[in-house]
């Protein structure tokens, strides 16, 4: 009967059985004798088949006497509601998340949880989630690469101001460093004096400039 039972440390309840039994002895016994005593007292060798108040806790696994009024009870005291409540609560909570698992959390959700920006010295909870973030604004360069932009620094490379027109002989080819850029010739075109008449009805034109004069008018206020 008891080898499909899985005890655990026996609870008040069952303490004070098994103790009121060897009261009941009133006799000093040999400590081979009292294992053998406990191991008839598990099985329910000396439990009267008549008290229905003895009963085997569902947690610990041990027999006890229920004290309850109505007889109801199902452990034999408080440690043992507690930890069986405990236990149920956590099969419940791992069949949940095995029916019904989480939504993973997108990346961008962790990198901002893992981010505090909003104290004075901000930092990263995370290291994984801060290389993350710094290779989108810093990406790291190659070691040719960093050695082909210290070569150009070293050779006088300098940036020149965009508008400095030039040959096209200053093109330095390296990333990191601003590159020279030929634009084509300036096209200049006219439109014809009746373009925005063929296009646009008379309604149209005259909202156009009721908006122009009012939007003149309202930047002058603010200025």
């Amino acid at each position: 009967m008891t080898a499909n039972i899985n005890f655990k440390n026996p609870g008040e309840g069952a303490i004070e059985y098994a103790s009121s039994f060897f009261e009941q002895l009133n006799v000093e016994i040999t400590r081979d004798k009292a294992l053998l005593l406990i191991n008839r007292l598990i099985k329910g060798d000396f439990n009267d088949n008549n008290d229905k108040r003895i009963k085997r806790c569902d947690w610990c696994g041990y027999f006890y006497r229920d004290k309850t009024k109505p007889n109801n009870s199902k452990v034999c005291g408080p440690s043992c509601k507690f930890a069986k409540d405990n236990h149920a609560k956590a099969v419940k909570k791992a069949d949940k998340e095995l029916l019904k698992p989480k939504k993973e959390k997108s990346f961008e959700r962790e990198m901002y949880e893992c981010h505090v920006h909003w104290l004075e010295y901000p930092y990263y909870v995370s290291e994984h989630y801060m290389l993350k973030r710094a290779h989108r604004y810093e990406t790291p360069f190659s070691n040719d690469k960093l050695e082909q932009i210290d070569a150009a620094i070293q050779r006088g490379y300098k940036r020149n101001n965009k508008a400095t027109p030039t040959d096209g002989s200053d093109k330095v080819y390296v990333r990191g460093i601003s590159h020279k850029h030929r634009y084509g010739d300036v096209e200049v075109s006219q439109l014809e004096p009746d373009y925005f008449a063929e296009k646009y009805s008379e309604r149209h034109l005259r909202l156009e400039r009721k908006r122009a004069l009012e939007f003149s008018r309202s930047k002058k206020m603010h200025i």
